[in-house]
């Protein structure tokens, strides 16, 4: 019963012979954009399409991708959170202070992940149990561990951590640096959870349709909670990637980093409705987002542009979302 409640909230195929203009423009519309943005990067950059370069932007983006796979779970259940780059900068802070001090990584690993689980439950808590909007329940929850760490730093960069530590970040494995190969793993551990796991399936089911997945006899409370959870890990995860990049912690730390992977999430299909997403969507609209920053960077625009043409993005991409949700009902 679950499985055909799944199978009957995803998109339909469309027929090759139905193929319309708006049919194209639904489905493929964000594709083709980024076919042609790419294409007059490249034009604009001889540098751009090399192979060193969107390796570089793959390495680079590898935090965000870690991000945006916990951000994709929260949305697959219906809700959204709007704190993931709060919790980012409180795990890396609180990780590298405790790291400056006793130079324990494994324990300040435990930390991080701890600290991910916790936060996780209270965005839960609020969201689900007390009933607060997700953008009001998160993004105050943001505010809250972003201040903390801001008062305990007095926002000054947290240094001096073991050369062990920031050294991972600049390891390669048959061509791939570390942070990439973790993205990879956390990439693939995510498709098996959503696609053959029964949890998946109950995920899709509570942001479909939740009085139904009641009914259907799922805790949709546990479930939801569990994606703020998973979103919770993912942001501790992406601190240690960050924090062994940068070999420091910052209070400032992924200011926007909440709308860069609700963004990557929606340009992949993942609905900000609920219900409708998949992993590798999310992986081709975070590394869009990366190639577009990189080329906007190398032609020597300002940075606010990058926020600019992402906003523009966005916004085209919640379009598509609106239209096909309707054509869907």
């Amino acid at each position: 019963m679950l499985n055909n409640f799944v199978k009957s909230h995803k998109p339909l195929p469309v027929k090759r012979e139905s193929l319309s203009l708006q049919d194209i423009f639904l489905n493929y519309g964000l594709y083709i954009a980024i076919g042609i943005i790419f294409l007059c990067f490249s034009l604009l950059n001889d540098h751009f399409c090399t192979l060193n370069n969107m390796k570089n932007v793959v390495d680079q983006s590898s935090y965000y991708l870690v991000c945006a796979m916990g951000v994709t779970f929260v949305l697959i259940s219906g809700a959204n959170d709007m704190s993931v780059g709060a919790q980012v900068a409180f795990s890396s802070v609180i990780g590298a202070l405790y790291l400056q001090s006793f130079k324990n990584i494994p324990v300040s690993m435990g930390i991080m992940i701890a600290l991910g689980i916790l936060i996780g439950l209270v965005n839960g808590l609020f969201v689900v149990i007390i009933g607060l909007p997700p953008f009001i329940g998160t993004i105050s929850t943001g505010y809250v561990v972003r201040g903390i760490v801001a008062y305990t730093t007095q926002q000054f960069s947290v240094t001096g951590l073991p050369s062990k530590y920031t050294a991972f970040a600049w390891g390669e494995f048959l061509g791939l640096s570390n942070c990439t190969w973790v993205g990879i793993l956390i990439v693939l551990l995510s498709v098996y959870i959503l696609n053959f796991t029964s949890y998946g399936r109950k995920l899709y089911a509570c942001g479909g349709n939740r009085a139904a997945a009641n009914v259907m006899g799922i805790n949709t409370t546990a479930v939801k909670i569990s994606a703020y959870i998973i979103a919770g890990i993912t942001s501790a995860c992406s601190a240690m990637l960050l924090m062994s990049r940068q070999g420091m912690a910052n209070s400032g730390t992924g200011e926007l980093l909440h709308m860069d992977c609700i963004a990557a999430a929606v340009i992949g299909g993942t609905s900000l409705s609920g219900g409708h997403g998949n992993i590798l969507g999310t992986v081709v609209g975070v590394f869009f987002i990366s190639m577009v920053k990189s080329g906007l960077n190398a032609l020597g625009l300002n940075a606010f542009w990058q926020m600019v043409f992402t906003g523009g993005i966005l916004v085209f991409a919640a379009i598509l979302d609106s239209v096909k949700s309707r054509n869907n009902a």
